[in-house]
C-alpha cells in the first residue's frame, strides 16, 4: 500500500518541531511527562480512589446497571441474556473479560485500564501535529473533561469505545503514512471492536478507509486498490454478521425513531451546545494559543459571529439549560436517575463563571479553527466530520444526544487548537519571563478550574450513587424485599426480576415502590427514614428521605 503524505505540519513556539537546545528539549520532555502523569492522576487513579472509598465500585452506576448485569451472567454462565434497557452494541465490552465478567469491581477497573489506553492514544494522535509536550497537555486536557474521570469508575460505554476509536485512529494512520499492511489490518481489528461497543465507533475504521482510498485513487496502483477494497469488504461483512448476530437476542432496545417538528431548530440547537460543550473542554488550549490582535479578517470575523451566539444562546436557554446536559448539569451528574432534583454542587457564582469560560472560550476557537482547519490531519479531519455528522442524525431522529456523546471530538479539536504558532512579538517585551507566564496564566487558571469541576462532578456523582444504593441496602437489611424498594433507576433494574419491559419504558414488571428513597422532601409528610450524606464526599450536607407507601 502506498503511503499517505503527512499533512503540513506548522513549528508552534515550544512545541517539539522547533530547532532547540539539548536544556530546551529536556525541559520539554520532563514537562510532558509531568503533564501525563497529572492526567493519569486526575483522569484514572483520583477517581478510582474515590470509587473505592464510597463503595461505588461495587455497584452500578447510570445506565451500567443494564451493561453490568449481562456482563455478569456472561461470565457466571456463559450465556447472554438482554434486560430492554441495551441499545447500544454492548457485547465487546463484556465478552472480552470471559469469567471476570462476573463480578462489579473487575468490570471497573477494566474500564479504567482502557481510559488510561485511550489517553495513551490520544497522545499518539496529536504528538506529530504539536510535538510531545502539547501532546501531553492534550491529555490531560481530555483527562479533566468534565465526567471523564465518573466514565473511567464506571461500566458505561463511552471510555472502552474511546479507547477502541483511538488506537484505531492511531494505528491507522500509522498505516497509511508507512504503507503497512499490517497495521491497516490492526486498525480494521480494533476500530470493529469497538463497533461491538458502541456503533457510533465505525466512524474511527470508516475515516481511515476514506483516506486509504483517496491515497489509492491518487497511487494509481492495483496492489493499493485491492488492499483497501478487502479491508472495506472484511469490516462491512463483519458488522453485518455481529449486527445479524445480536438482533437474534430478545429483549432487546431498539432505537424508536421520531423526526422533530421543526428540524433547523433541534439540529441548530444541538449544535450550537456541542459546539460550546467542546469549548468548554479545549479552553486551556485555547487560551494558550489564541492571539486575536495578530489574526486577519477572517478570523476576527467568525470570533465576533460566535460571540453574536454565545450571547442568543445565553438569552434563549440561560445558563441552567446552557450546554447539552447528563454530566454538565448544575445539579451534578444523571441525577434523572433518582427521585427529585439534588441542590446544585455547583454555586450559582461558578455556574456563570463555567458558562462565561465556555462562551470565551468559543469565540476565540472559533478564530483559530479559521485560521488552522485546513492543516487538520486527513484521517482526524475525517473523523471529527463523521461524528458531528453522526451526532447530528442521532438528534434528528429523536434520539437523546448528551454531553459525553460529544467527548470523542475532543482529540481532533485539540489537534487543531494547539497546531497554532504563538510565534513571537514583534517588539521583544522587557521582561521576557513575566510575559510568558501572563500569556500562560489564563491558560493554566482554566486547566485548574476545570480539573476542579472535573472532581467535583465525580465527588457529587459517586457520592449521591453511592447514597442512594446504601440507603436501600439499609431498608432490605430490616427485612423489605430488594423489589419492594424504589432508589432509582440502577437499583430498580439491577434487582428488577427480568428487566425492563417494555425494552426503554422505565418500567420493571414485579417490582413495587413500597419504600421510595427520593432527595425531594414531601411537606406535611413523615418519612419513615432519613439518610444524610455529604455531596462531594467531603463537603456539603445532603439528606435523602425514605417515605413508605402503603402496599398490598
Amino acid at each position: 500500500m502506498s503511503r499517505t503524505p503527512s499533512p503540513d505540519v506548522m513549528p508552534t513556539t515550544g512545541s517539539d518541531s522547533l530547532p532547540a537546545g539539548e536544556g530546551a528539549a529536556s525541559r520539554r520532555s520532563r514537562l510532558a511527562w509531568v503533564l501525563l502523569a497529572a492526567a493519569g492522576l486526575l483522569g484514572v487513579l483520583v477517581p478510582l480512589t474515590l470509587s473505592a472509598a464510597t463503595g461505588g465500585l461495587s455497584i452500578p452506576h447510570n445506565d451500567a446497571w443494564s451493561y453490568s448485569r449481562i456482563a455478569q451472567t456472561f461470565g457466571s454462565t456463559g450465556g447472554i441474556e438482554l434486560l430492554g434497557w441495551n441499545r447500544s452494541a454492548l457485547f465487546g465490552l463484556f465478552i472480552v473479560l470471559g469469567p471476570l465478567a462476573r463480578w462489579l469491581v473487575a468490570q471497573h477497573l477494566f474500564v479504567a485500564l482502557l481510559g488510561v489506553v485511550a489517553l495513551a492514544a490520544v497522545y499518539d494522535l496529536v504528538a506529530p501535529s504539536v510535538g510531545r509536550a502539547r501532546a501531553a497537555l492534550a491529555v490531560l486536557i481530555v483527562a479533566i473533561w468534565p465526567g471523564f474521570g465518573l466514565l473511567t469508575t464506571s461500566f458505561m460505554l463511552d471510555v472502552p469505545a474511546m479507547a477502541a476509536i483511538m488506537v484505531c485512529l492511531a494505528v491507522g494512520r500509522r498505516a497509511l503514512r508507512s504503507g503497512s499492511l499490517v497495521l491497516l489490518a490492526v486498525s480494521m481489528a480494533v476500530g470493529f471492536w469497538g463497533f461491538t461497543i458502541r456503533e457510533q465507533a465505525l466512524a474511527a475504521p470508516a475515516a481511515v478507509l476514506a483516506v486509504a482510498t483517496v491515497t489509492a485513487w491518487r497511487s494509481r496502483r492495483r496492489r493499493d486498490w485491492i488492499a483497501v477494497a478487502g479491508a472495506g469488504a472484511i469490516l462491512l461483512t463483519a458488522v453485518v454478521g455481529f449486527e445479524l448476530w445480536r438482533q437474534s437476542f430478545g429483549a432487546g432496545d431498539p432505537p424508536v425513531l421520531a423526526v422533530p417538528e421543526s428540524l433547523a431548530k433541534v439540529g441548530g440547537r444541538i449544535l450550537v451546545q456541542g459546539y460550546f460543550v467542546l469549548a468548554l473542554g479545549a479552553a486551556p488550549a485555547v487560551l494558550l494559543v489564541a492571539r486575536p490582535w495578530r489574526w486577519g479578517r477572517g478570523a476576527l470575523l467568525a470570533s465576533a459571529a460566535a460571540a453574536g451566539v454565545a450571547l442568543w444562546t445565553v438569552y434563549r436557554y440561560g445558563t441552567k439549560n446552557f450546554f447539552v446536559g447528563n454530566y454538565l448539569d448544575p445539579a451534578g451528574p444523571y441525577w434523572a436517575a433518582g427521585h427529585g432534583r439534588p441542590a446544585a454542587i455547583f454555586p450559582s457564582v461558578l455556574w456563570w463563571l463555567i458558562v462565561a469560560l465556555a462562551c470565551g472560550s468559543g469565540v476565540l476557537l472559533a478564530g483559530v479553527l479559521t485560521r488552522q482547519l485546513r492543516r487538520v490531519d486527513p484521517v482526524l479531519g475525517t473523523f471529527g466530520a463523521l461524528m458531528v455528522l453522526g451526532n447530528l442524525a442521532t438528534a434528528l431522529t429523536g434520539q437523546n444526544l448528551f454531553d459525553r456523546y460529544w467527548l470523542l471530538l475532543l482529540p481532533t479539536l485539540l489537534a487543531i487548537v494547539l497546531s497554532e504558532r504563538t510565534g513571537l512579538p514583534s517588539t521583544p517585551p522587557r521582561h521576557p519571563t513575566l510575559a510568558r507566564v501572563a500569556e500562560r496564566l489564563p491558560a493554566a487558571a482554566a486547566l485548574a478550574g476545570l480539573a476542579v469541576v472535573s472532581l467535583m462532578i465525580t465527588a457529587a456523582g459517586l457520592a449521591y450513587d453511592s447514597a442512594r444504593w446504601n440507603a436501600a441496602e439499609h431498608l432490605v437489611a430490616t427485612g423489605v424485599p430488594a423489589v419492594d424498594v424504589d432508589a432509582g433507576l440502577e437499583w430498580n433494574g439491577y434487582h428488577s426480576a427480568v428487566g425492563m419491559s417494555p425494552p426503554g419504558s422505565w418500567i420493571f414488571p414485579g417490582n413495587r415502590s413500597c419504600y421510595l428513597v427520593s432527595v425531594a422532601e414531601r411537606p406535611g409528610e413523615d418519612a419513615a427514614m432519613v439518610w444524610t450524606y455529604r455531596p462531594l464526599l467531603v463537603a456539603g450536607n445532603a439528606r435523602l428521605w425514605v417515605y413508605g407507601d402503603d402496599c398490598p
